[in-house]
């Protein structure tokens, strides 16, 4: 049963622009995408916080992607995150 892991970070100013959007594409995707179980993700933010689904092939694969995907120190700050089994897809 495929897991997802939901986190949430307060954004720093710059994180919206340029420089914030090629770390995500250039550091944080290829990280995601490289971890055991990985099947999809979608990252998001409104300007202020940031949120990801990262969805993986199981519970054991989506906590040691939880903890690998935290943030690094100097960058944004973690809010919140959990596992959270998927139930249904659309």
């Amino acid at each position: 049963m495929d897991h997802a892991v939901v986190m949430k970070v307060k954004l720093p100013d710059a994180d919206t622009d340029d420089a914030g959007i090629t770390m995500l594409r250039e550091i944080v995707i290829p990280l995601a995408k490289s971890l055991s179980g990985f099947k999809s993700g979608k990252w998001m933010h409104d300007g202020t916080d940031g949120m990801g689904v990262i969805v993986f092939d199981s519970a054991d694969n989506a906590a040691a992607g939880m903890e690998a995907m935290k943030p690094p120190t100097g960058g944004p700050q973690l809010v919140s995150s959990a596992v959270y089994e998927v139930v249904a897809e659309a």
